[in-house]
C-alpha cells in the first residue's frame, strides 16, 4: 500500500526486531545451532543458517532478505547515530552543490 503524505520525506523502518524474528522464524531456530553464538552468518565456520542454505533448505533470496532487514534493523536501532549521519548526508550535499553553483 502506498499513501501519499505530502512533508514527508523518508519512511524507514523502527525497531522491527520482533516482527522480523517472528517472519523468518526459521532462520531464527537454525541461529541457535550456529557454532558460536555470535555468528554472523557470512562465512564462519559451523554456520548453521549458511549450510541450510547451501543444502536448499533455506533460499538464498530469502537469506539475503533476512539478513539485510537485520541490518537494517541494527543500523535503525540507534536514532540519534542514524540522524547525525543524516544531517552529515545533507550537509555535504548542500556543499557539493553550494560547489558546483559557483563554478
Amino acid at each position: 500500500m502506498v499513501i501519499d503524505t505530502p512533508g514527508m520525506r523518508e519512511l524507514g523502518m523502527w525497531s522491527a526486531e520482533d516482527g522480523i524474528d517472528h517472519t523468518f522464524l526459521d532462520i531464527e531456530e537454525l541461529t541457535r545451532k550456529c557454532r558460536f553464538s555470535d555468528c554472523s552468518h557470512e562465512n564462519e565456520t559451523g554456520c548453521a543458517v549458511r549450510q541450510a542454505v547451501k543444502d536448499g533448505l533455506i533460499a538464498e533470496e530469502r537469506y539475503r532478505t533476512y539478513m539485510k532487514l537485520k541490518a537494517e534493523n541494527v543500523y535503525n536501532k540507534n536514532a540519534v547515530d542514524y540522524l547525525a549521519a543524516k544531517k552529515r548526508k545533507f550537509k555535504q550535499i548542500a556543499k557539493l552543490n553550494k560547489h558546483n553553483y559557483k563554478q
